[in-house]
C-alpha cells in the first residue's frame, strides 16, 4: 500500500519552488531551518514550517501561526497568520481565519475587503476576486474595483486577456423550466471589454493573439467531430471558420506559434461503405496560417510539433522525425529516431531552448541548432525508455519506473547536465524538475532531503531520524481522508479497485456500542501510531441495527472525516474527502449487523485548544432508489473528545499531485 507515502512526499514536494535569495530550507527531525549555497547552516532548525525566501523575507511557522523572518532568522513580522505566502513586488498574501489579506513589508494590511477569495497578484497590477455571493471581479493592488462584480466567472488571464461569463450565462439548463443563455466576453487587465456579449457562445484560451470560439446557431456535423467553429483575434475579429469535416486544430500543440498552427486533415471520403473509424484513421497533419489557409501537408505525416524560430519537427508513419522550415521543406538531410519534446505536457518554447533541440540518432541523443547542425557528442541512457526522459533547459531528467519492485515508491529519478556533462544515475525518489535555483537542486531519497549542485555533488543531506519518540501531528492544513475499510464486493458496483486490509470483525463484549444503531466511537485512551511516527487514537464503527448498512466509498475510503469546534463554537471540517475523475473509484462498502471496523485517527497538536468529533455518512437503509448515487445519506457523529489544532486546519486545502495513472485524484 502506498497511501502513507503520498502524504509524506507531498510535504517534501513543497520544496520544489524554494531556494530563492540564496537560502534553502532544510528539515532536521521535525524542525525547519536554512542553509546557504555551500551547505552551511545559517538559520538553525527551529520552525514547524518554512517557506521560500523572496525579497529578503521568508514566511515561517513557529508554533501555530506564521510570521516573516529575515536572513538572520529574526522575525520582522511577528507570527499571527493562519498561513502566509512569499512576497512579490513588495506585497505578500496572508490568511486570517481563512480570509485572504495582503500586507506590506512592515506587516500592514494594504486594504480591507469583504471578498470570499482573492487570487495572488504575483507581479501583476490586478487580481481576480470573488464576493460572498460568488460574483467575480477584478481589483487593483489597493483593493479598488477594476471591474464591477458583474461576472459569474473570470477565467485565468492568458496572453494579456481573460474570458469571462456574465451572471445570466447558462449553457446547460438543469430542466425544461430554464432557458439556454450565453453571456461570454473578453476583457483585458484594465477591465476593458474587447469582445462583447452576443458574439460567441464560448471562447477558448488565447494563445499568441488567437483563440477558438463557438459561434451561435451551429450544429454538430456528421463528418467528423469538429464543428464549424471560429478562430478569432483578441479584438473579437473573425479570422476564419474551421471547416468541419475538412480539418481541425491540434490543440495538443497549443494553437498558433509563429503565426502557424498544426491541424488534422481529413482525406476526401471516396468509399461510401467505409466505416467512420477507418476513415478517421486516415487523417494526417498539415500547417495553416492565421487566415486558415493550408500552407502544406503530407499524408505521410503522423505528427508535427509547433513552429518555433521558424522550425518544426515532423514525424512520418515510419516513426522517423525530420526538421522542416515554414515552407514544409526539410532543413537538413538527417532523420531522427526521436525528439525530446512531449506535446501533451510540453511548452512549445522548449523545442529550441537556448538555441538547441535534442534529437536521437542511432548513436544516442545529441543537441542540434536550427540548421540541424550537431552540437554535442551522443549521449546514451542505457535501459531508460525515451518516454522517461524530460528536458528543462540544459538538464535532461531521467525517470525510472520502480513501482513493481518497490511498495513505497513509484519512480526513481536522476539527471544529466549536458552543459557540464554531469551524470547522476536514477537514485532519488523525488527531484525538483524545475531545474537548478542558484546552482542547487532539491532531491529526496528514502525520505531524506538532499541539495545537489550542478556537478552532481551533494551539498547538504539530512539525516535519518534515529529517535523512537513519537509525536503528535502538528500541521497547518486540512488532512486528506484516510478511513479505509474492506467488505465483500457489491455485485452491482463497477468500481472499488483500491483495496483495504481493514476487515470487519464480530462485535465483542470488550467494545460497547449503543444498541440498535450505527455508531462511531472514539476511544482517546487506546493509543497507537499512524503515518509511521505519529501518535494516534482508536476509532470504531459498530453496527447493532439488526440489518446490513451500506456506505458510499471511494476506492475503499469511507465518507468520514474529523471536525473541530472553531472560535465561534461552530463545527468545521479539518479533513476533506478528495474527488476522483474515474468512475471506477466509486462503489459501496457493507457492514453486517453485529460487526465493526477499527480505524486510527492522528492526535493533532496545535495552538488552539478545542473539541473534536468524527462525521460519518451512510446510505439510508429505507431508501428504495434503484441507483446507489441517488439514495439519501444519513449523517452520524462520534462522541466528542478533547484536542488541539492550528488555525490553518479549518480551511487550508493543499495542492495535490497525482502519483500516476493509478491515482485518479486531483485533490
Amino acid at each position: 500500500m502506498k497511501r502513507v507515502k503520498i502524504i509524506f512526499i507531498l510535504t517534501v514536494l513543497n520544496l520544489s519552488a524554494f531556494g530563492q535569495d540564496n537560502l534553502f530550507p532544510i528539515i532536521k527531525g521535525s524542525l525547519w531551518g536554512y542553509i546557504d549555497q555551500t551547505g552551511k547552516e545559517v538559520i538553525n532548525p527551529q520552525f514547524k514550517s518554512a517557506g521560500q525566501f523572496s525579497e529578503g523575507l521568508a514566511a515561517v511557522r513557529l508554533n501555530g501561526t506564521y510570521g516573516y523572518i529575515d536572513k538572520l532568522g529574526s522575525f520582522i513580522i511577528k507570527p499571527q497568520y493562519d498561513f502566509a505566502l512569499p512576497f512579490q513586488s513588495g506585497q505578500a498574501k496572508v490568511f486570517l481565519g481563512g480570509k485572504p489579506f495582503f500586507i506590506d513589508k512592515k506587516g500592514n494590511i494594504t486594504f480591507q475587503h469583504n471578498f470570499r477569495s482573492i487570487s495572488s497578484f504575483e507581479n501583476h497590477s490586478y487580481a481576480i476576486a470573488i464576493t460572498q455571493t460568488d460574483k467575480y471581479c477584478l481589483i487593483n493592488r489597493n483593493g479598488k474595483l477594476i471591474t464591477d462584480t458583474a461576472f459569474k466567472k473570470i477565467n485565468p488571464f492568458n496572453d494579456g486577456v481573460a474570458v469571462v461569463y456574465g451572471l445570466n450565462h447558462l449553457p446547460y439548463p438543469k430542466d425544461s423550466t430554464q432557458i439556454e443563455k450565453f453571456e461570454t466576453c473578453v476583457i483585458d487587465s484594465t477591465g476593458k471589454w474587447l469582445i462583447q456579449y452576443g458574439n460567441y457562445k464560448d471562447i477558448g484560451s488565447f494563445n499568441n493573439g488567437y483563440a477558438s470560439a463557438i459561434r451561435f446557431n451551429q450544429t454538430e456535423k456528421e463528418s467528423g467531430w469538429s464543428r464549424d467553429d471560429a478562430i478569432i483575434d483578441r479584438s473579437g475579429k473573425l479570422k476564419f471558420i474551421l471547416p468541419a469535416g475538412k480539418y481541425f486544430l491540434d490543440f495538443n500543440n497549443k494553437g498558433f506559434y509563429d503565426d502557424l498552427a498544426v491541424v488534422y486533415i481529413y482525406p476526401e471520403k471516396k468509399d461510401s461503405t467505409e466505416s467512420y473509424n477507418s476513415y478517421d484513421k486516415r487523417k494526417y497533419k498539415g500547417i495553416i496560417n492565421t487566415d486558415g489557409v493550408i500552407l502544406f501537408s503530407d499524408t505521410n505525416w503522423k505528427e508535427i510539433t509547433p513552429f518555433r524560430f521558424n522550425r518544426a519537427f515532423v514525424q512520418d508513419k515510419s516513426e522517423n522525425w525530420k526538421l522542416i522550415n515554414t515552407k514544409g521543406k526539410q532543413v537538413c538531410d538527417s532523420t531522427f529516431k526521436n525528439i525530446l519534446y512531449k506535446s501533451y505536457r510540453g511548452n512549445p518554447d522548449d523545442i529550441f531552448t537556448n538555441g538547441k533541440a535534442w534529437v536521437k540518432l542511432s548513436s544516442g541523443w545529441v543537441a542540434i541548432d536550427t540548421t540541424g547542425r550537431i552540437l554535442t557528442q551522443p549521449k546514451v541512457f542505457t535501459g531508460i525508455h525515451d518516454s522517461r526522459l524530460s528536458r528543462v533547459g540544459d538538464m535532461i531528467f531521467i525517470e525510472e519506473d520502480i513501482s513493481v519492485e518497490s511498495d513505497k515508491y513509484s519512480f526513481r529519478y536522476g539527471f544529466w547536465n549536458s552543459k557540464t556533462n554531469t551524470n547522476v544515475i536514477p537514485t532519488y525518489h523525488d527531484i525538483d524538475m524545475n531545474g537548478f535555483n542558484n546552482d542547487l537542486i532539491y532531491a529526496m531519497k528514502d525520505g531524506i532531503t538532499n541539495y545537489i549542485n550542478s556537478n552532481g555533488e551533494v551539498i547538504w543531506q539530512g539525516t535519518e531520524s534515529k529517535t523512537t519518540t513519537l509525536a503528535n501531528l502538528n500541521v497547518d492544513f486540512m488532512n486528506r481522508g484516510y478511513f479505509y475499510a474492506y467488505s465483500k464486493p457489491n455485485k452491482k458496483d463497477l468500481g472499488g479497485f483500491g483495496g483495504s486490509s481493514n476487515f470487519p470483525k464480530k462485535n465483542s463484549k470488550s467494545i460497547t456500542f449503543p444498541k440498535k444503531e450505527l455508531s462511531v466511537v472514539v476511544n482517546p485512551e487506546l493509543k497507537d501510531t499512524i503515518y509511521g511516527d505519529n501518535n494516534a487514537i482508536t476509532v470504531y464503527i459498530g453496527n447493532t441495527t439488526g440489518g446490513k448498512i451500506n456506505f458510499n466509498a471511494q476506492d475503499s475510503r469511507l465518507y468520514m472525516k474529523v471536525q473541530a469546534l472553531n472560535a465561534n463554537g461552530e463545527w468545521k471540517d479539518i479533513e476533506y474527502l478528495p474527488s476522483s475523475w474515474c468512475g471506477n473509484s466509486y462503489h459501496t462498502l457493507t457492514l453486517d449487523s453485529k460487526h465493526y471496523w477499527t480505524f486510527l485517527t492522528p492526535i493533532y497538536e496545535g495552538e488552539f485548544k478545542t473539541k473534536l468529533r468524527i462525521e460519518l455518512k451512510y446510505i439510508d437503509p429505507t431508501d428504495k432508489s434503484e441507483k446507489r448515487w441517488e439514495k439519501n445519506e444519513i449523517i452520524v457523529y462520534s462522541n466528542e473528545y478533547e484536542g488541539s489544532i492550528n488555525p490553518g486546519q479549518f480551511w487550508n486545502k493543499r495542492e495535490y499531485y497525482p502519483s500516476g495513472l493509478m491515482d485518479p485524484y486531483n485533490d
